[in-house]
């Protein structure tokens, strides 16, 4: 490294020190063209792309700066932080016990590692974690708030209140504890955590985007539980376009494509010979927000089925094969390439992977919505598995998207338009899978089951091969950890409020209904044909044999 790059990087790190954040990553970029590998330039243009929602650059550039600065616990911290915000929670666990192990007395570390495990369903590590963190620093906000969210996947609801109360009352990463504080509890009436939040939002005393995301957020529950539809619309929007950064629907389209023309009817006829004999993955698949984990709970509550949740195997998998960039013809050769050996590897990986999570059941599930996605590979390797496919009206689970924080990695659902197009995306592709995979899907609807839920059960569980067991009907008093949206709603039995959601939004979602198109609501569709017909009726004129003559 030269001299004029040290001395760059110092004067950047100055400037970064100063407040100057523009300036600083102008020069890191600098700094970085001429030593691509430098720690520091990687590090802080490694946050600058975290804060941008830039998952991806983020992970890349903290990954070259730990593996120069193996001793700064901070790097791993937030190497972690990125992973996890990707789904790869193997590869964030390692980050995060890599800083701790630097860093044993800092709390924060602590309890993240403590977020880890709870959502790799070890709730007895994570409990003991954000114990640690807590008994170094009683009022440690991401230890409080891991508590809390900890009671919540396992049912315990006051408990979980509690531990959010606490982080309010303590003032300790405030956004999300009122974030969470509000999702924990239903409201009658106005809660007087509404005023402090809205005092944040006018105030701008949370700058950072994801603080002021989750104060929108947390605004826009407690309005829709009020009933205040319109107000809470305002805040969800407002909370998307700083959660979410711009999705690019013309790249997705280009990747589905491909998708079409590479994987056939052919493309599986003639690789039968990569097939693992093993039935023991239980995949349950489709939108988020369409039923994926009201589907599992229900299979885990038999005596052979244990409770995978979202296995993080096939997202990794089609990151290392190149399916989530641009597709070009190296992509292809490496997909057709794939040969039994190589199969064989992967099936065995994936078979770990389900050990990990229980070595004694004879099934396991594994519930990641977007497996929709890798559902090529998952039937070539794993012919004999069961294949669950949730379904549920496109308008209530879109209205679902837009009203719930995922990770920053469902960036479709930041605007109507973008919501609604990726459904169809994602519809138009299900279609093709259908026709070309060589084994049966099951199509699980949530509305058939929430109306008629014994039958619907009773069917799933054949299909999957399983003994009917009456424990299966009360999904509600598994002990399963459950980490999605869903925690709460699926600690209840069937409850039908949830069809038809997107009536109440009726008025605001334009936008959603024509992006939606052919799959937007059927009886919306009826209102605007018999609105048409009537426009035209009036348009015509008085001799008109078809007119209509008849006066209110």
């Amino acid at each position: 490294m030269t001299i004029n790059v040290a001395r760059l990087a110092q004067e950047a790190l100055a400037h970064q020190h100063a407040g100057r954040i523009d300036m600083a990553l102008d020069m890191f970029s600098h700094v970085l063209s001429h030593d691509p590998q430098h720690p520091q330039a990687n590090f802080s243009l490694g946050i600058a792309a975290y804060q941008a929602g830039e998952i991806g650059a983020s992970i890349e550039h903290f990954k070259i700066a730990a593996a120069k600065a193996k001793r700064h616990p901070q790097i791993f911290q937030l190497l972690g932080l990125a992973l996890l915000n990707s789904g790869d929670l193997k590869a964030a666990r390692e980050a995060l016990q890599k800083a701790v192990r630097l860093a044993p007395e800092n709390a924060d570390f602590l309890a993240q590692l403590g977020d880890i495990y709870r959502l790799q369903h070890r709730p007895v590590m994570a409990r003991q974690y954000y114990q640690r963190a807590l008994k170094l620093t009683p009022e440690n906000g991401y230890g409080l708030i891991g508590l809390g969210q900890l009671e919540v996947s396992l049912g315990n609801v006051s408990e979980a209140v509690h531990w959010f109360e606490r982080a309010v009352a303590a003032g300790q990463e405030l956004p999300s504890a009122l974030l969470h504080l509000a999702a924990a509890q239903t409201h009658d009436t106005a809660p007087p955590i509404l005023s402090q939040i809205e005092n944040l939002i006018m105030e701008n005393a949370q700058p950072a985007k994801t603080d002021q995301a989750n104060l929108h957020w947390a605004a826009g529950k407690i309005y829709y539980d009020l009933g205040d539809t319109p107000h809470a619309a305002e805040h969800y929007r407002a909370a998307r376009h700083l959660h979410y950064t711009p999705f690019h629907h013309d790249a997705h389209e280009e990747r589905l494509a491909f998708m079409k023309d590479v994987f056939t009817k052919e493309f599986f006829e003639t690789r039968k010979d990569l097939a693992h004999t093993s039935s023991r993955p239980l995949f349950v698949f489709g939108m988020p927000r369409s039923g994926t984990t009201l589907i599992e709970q229900i299979l885990a509550r038999h005596e052979d089925v244990a409770s995978g949740g979202e296995q993080t195997f096939f997202r990794t998998v089609q990151g290392e094969f190149g399916l989530m960039s641009k597709p070009d013809e190296a992509l292809e050769k490496r997909i057709t390439e794939l040969g039994p050996r190589e199969g064989k590897r992967l099936a065995v990986r994936y078979l770990k992977e389900l050990e990990a999570v229980n070595k004694r059941s004879p099934r396991v599930t594994d519930k990641m919505p977007h497996n929709f996605e890798m559902l090529w590979l998952m039937a070539l390797l794993f012919p004999n598995a069961s294949f669950v496919h949730c379904v549920r009206s496109p308008a209530d689970v879109c209205v679902s998207l837009l009203s719930h924080a995922l990770s920053p990695a469902h960036n479709y659902c930041q605007t109507q338009e973008s919501v609604g197009r990726y459904f169809q995306s994602y519809d138009t592709l299900m279609k093709h899978w259908q026709r070309v995979l060589p084994l049966p899907i099951y199509t699980m609807s949530y509305e058939a089951l929430v109306y008629d839920q014994e039958a619907q059960s009773r069917k799933l569980l054949t299909y999957a091969g399983l003994s009917w067991q009456d424990e299966c009907l009360e999904f509600y008093k598994g002990d399963a950890p459950v980490t999605t949206f869903s925690n709460l709603q699926v600690r209840r039995p069937i409850y039908r409020s949830s069809i038809g959601r997107w009536k109440r939004h009726k008025t605001l979602l334009t936008s959603l209904f024509e992006a939606l198109g052919p799959l937007a609501p059927e009886e919306l569709r009826h209102e605007d044909s018999l609105a048409a017909a009537h426009t035209a009726s009036l348009a015509r004129p008085a001799n008109d044999p078809h007119h209509n003559s008849r006066t209110a």
